[in-house]
């Protein structure tokens, strides 16, 4: 009986143990499942890599803003004559106006140069600026720093909620991209819309929360706010970017997520109020300053962002975006390759790459064991937060490229999107390919690999984006140099007249220094600079001294549309409000030519005076100055150049890749010999005096 008994236990144990192996030989054949399906998650190797802080990235985005501040030249004259000529006349009481600021229009918001007036008036407190050229730089360092803390928040948010590699990634591209460099320090609303859409994106990688509380604090309101920042203070145009994250809000459920019937839409509805309420609340605070401040200025009740819209969509005053110039549908692909080069390609393969990604995704989940599909659905779940965080990008692409009215300017404010794009591209390509390789190939990826390939890509980027700041700061920068000319006598008054009529300063308030009570200058006849057709290279009254007012002359080249005329200086009309608020004529919204916005050269046939006193004019080899004035005046013994002429490259002449990129003198001739119509071609744009002025 002993041994009988003895025998079944041993089967038992024999049982017990093959149980044991089978279960073992599952366990392994789920771990090996899983480490399949881990090679097709992005973050993959990646959750230990380095990511800089938020102060480290603020920083070293710093040194390259700055560098943008202060070497990039303007590079729209919209920027000149709608934003910084206003803010000049907010600033210093008078400065060129544009027919959108005529109050029977109303088109442009005195709420948003506001912000930056204020912006300025507190640098100057600490600094007490003497010169009108020190408020131009400290307006563009201000917008440089806030471009750079909008970048390091994104940056983050990404590493933290989306991907470390993709998050470095995206730091490089944003380091060396060009149309970052010019466009992070511009005073125009469409950048303005770009960085407080780069912080509401920031907050859009948060993922949905189970918790409605914790869903509403860390992503519904601060994202909403930053939308309706962007769309109503920046370029209404920009709430385009807002659709992908409303569609995510209404249409992808939390993870932890009640599953219940009953609970079933709940959290849909409940999202829907949440940004219904949260998006009124904004409004009111943001619609309703906005419109305060335009109401006051423009002297009746007008909300200057709704003014715009219904010119540019709805036709009002007979209007159109097409009346200033068309472009074909494939501007924008042009103007991306341009600002983005390698970085607009893999930007636009991105959808397809996420396609691939997903029927990947989808293949591996119809073979996978049961220990492997939830992480499977895990990486489906979190490729579909991917594609919402890529929409902005093509959706504003597609659409502005079926509008026929195009401007470099307007895709700016989809850049860090564009950014973010391409990094997402790289990782699914290399998340790809190491899965293929361990598909095929059977061997397992390494688990800390470095994805240096992809760093060495963002890396030929930056290059060719350097290459292209360069050519921007080097072959446009001459009329900031052109205007230095006029810029002496502008340090002389500062020097006797102390600090600019601003506000006070620390020094005045502490009785340091109290500023000279001379006479204004302004209050005898102005020193006149003219321009002719080159009037779209001036860089702003911020470049002439107090003394001096810019006039356009015809005469000199052809001339039309409608130029921008003068704000009624306030000592003539006793307050800022007085003169944004009175009627005008010689404005319309057909871009019309208006006479009264341009004088001739000289005031009569028989006159020896001219009515200029200072001329700056562009000089090639089929024009120049001394020949257009020989064939009004049969003379021009009246007029003496002043210092060199600034060389400035002829963009409608000169080959596409010498215009596009710098190339050093060497290599430039190289090119020309070998392909001739690659050359370039170079003006020049000299200052004139009269010689009894």
């Amino acid at each position: 009986m002993r041994q009988r008994h003895n025998v079944k236990q041993e089967r038992a144990e024999r049982r017990e143990q093959k149980l044991v192996r089978k279960a073992h030989r599952q366990i392994e054949k789920d771990k090996a499942q899983e480490q399949k399906v881990t090679t097709l998650d992005t973050s993959t190797g990646a959750q230990g890599e380095y990511v800089p802080s938020l102060s480290v990235l603020f920083r070293i985005l710093t040194i390259v803003r700055l560098s943008g501040a202060l070497l990039s030249p303007i590079q729209d004259c919209d920027e000149v004559y709608n934003y910084l000529e206003p803010l000049h006349f907010l600033q210093f009481g008078e400065g060129k106006q544009t027919w959108e600021y005529a109050p029977e229009y109303a088109l442009r918001s005195y709420g948003y140069l506001f912000l930056h007036k204020w912006a300025v008036q507190a640098l100057h407190v600490v600094f007490g600026f003497r010169t009108k050229t020190q408020v131009f730089y400290a307006l563009r360092i201000i917008l440089g720093l806030a471009s750079a803390g909008c970048e390091a928040l994104m940056i983050r948010m990404v590493a933290e909620w989306v991907d470390r590699r993709i998050a470095n990634y995206l730091a490089v591209g944003l380091f060396g991209m060009a149309g970052m460099f010019h466009s992070a320090v511009a005073m125009l609303p469409s950048s303005f819309s770009m960085c407080a859409g780069m912080v509401a994106s920031a907050f859009a990688m948060v993922p949905p929360a189970a918790d409605l509380g914790i869903h509403l604090r860390r992503r519904t309101v601060p994202a909403v706010l930053a939308f309706m920042v962007a769309a109503a203070v920046g370029w209404p145009y920009a709430a385009l970017t807002a659709l992908p994250f409303v569609a995510e809000e209404l249409l992808i459920r939390a993870p932890g997520g009640s599953g219940s019937s009953s609970d079933g839409s709940k959290w849909r509805i409940q999202r829907a109020l949440a940004l219904v309420c949260v998006g009124s609340a904004s409004g009111v605070v943001v619609i309703g300053w906005l419109a305060a401040v335009d109401s006051y200025y423009y002297g009746r009740p007008v909300f200057a962002t709704w003014s715009q819209i219904a010119y540019n969509v709805l036709g009002r005053h007979g209007g159109t975006a097409a009346l200033y110039g068309t472009e074909p549908w494939y501007f924008y692909l042009k103007n991306g390759l341009l600002n983005g080069n390698i970085l607009m390609i893999l930007a636009l393969l991105v959808l397809p790459l996420w396609l691939s990604y997903y029927a990947t995704l989808r293949v591996l989940l119809a073979r996978s064991e049961p220990g492997a599909v939830r992480a499977v659905t895990r990486l489906l779940d979190a490729h579909w937060l991917l594609l919402f965080r890529m929409l902005p990008f093509h959706l504003v692409l597609v659409a502005f490229s079926l509008l026929p009215h195009k401007e470099e300017r307007f895709l700016s404010i989809v850049y860090p999107h564009m950014c973010f794009c391409a990094a997402a591209a790289l990782g699914l390509i290399r998340t790809l390919f190491v899965w293929a390789k361990a598909e095929f190939s059977g061997k397992r990826p390494l688990a800390k690999s470095r994805g240096l390939t992809g760093f060495a890509v963002f890396g030929v980027a930056a290059c060719l984006g350097l290459l292209r700041m360069t050519a921007l700061t080097k072959y446009y920068a001459a009329p900031v140099r052109a205007f230095m000319e006029l810029a002496p006598a502008d340090a002389q008054a500062g020097e006797n007249l102390g600090p600019l009529p601003l506000g006070p300063t620390v020094k005045s308030l502490f009785g340091q220094h109290k500023r000279h009570q001379e006479p204004d200058p302004l209050q005898d006849r102005a020193t006149t600079v003219c321009m002719g057709e080159d009037w779209y290279w001036f860089p702003s009254s911020y470049w002439l001294p107090r003394s001096h007012q810019l006039q356009f002359v015809t005469g000199l080249g052809h001339i039309g549309g409608h130029l921008p005329g003068d704000f009624i200086p306030v000592r003539q009309s006793s307050s800022t409000r007085a003169s944004t608020s009175h009627p005008r004529t010689g404005f319309n919204s057909q871009n019309a030519w208006e006479p009264l916005h341009a004088i001739p050269l000289f005031p009569n046939a028989n006159s020896t005076q001219s009515s200029c006193d200072y001329v700056v004019h562009i000089e090639n080899e089929q024009d120049s100055f001394a020949q257009l004035v020989e064939s009004i005046d049969g003379s021009n013994g009246r007029w003496t150049q002043m210092g060199e002429c600034q060389a400035v490259l002829d963009a409608s002449r000169s080959g596409v890749l010498a215009r596009i990129l710098y190339l050093p003198k060497r290599i430039a001739m190289l090119l020309e010999m070998a392909v001739p119509s690659q050359r370039q071609v170079w003006a020049h744009m000299c200052v004139f005096r009269q010689r009894d002025v």
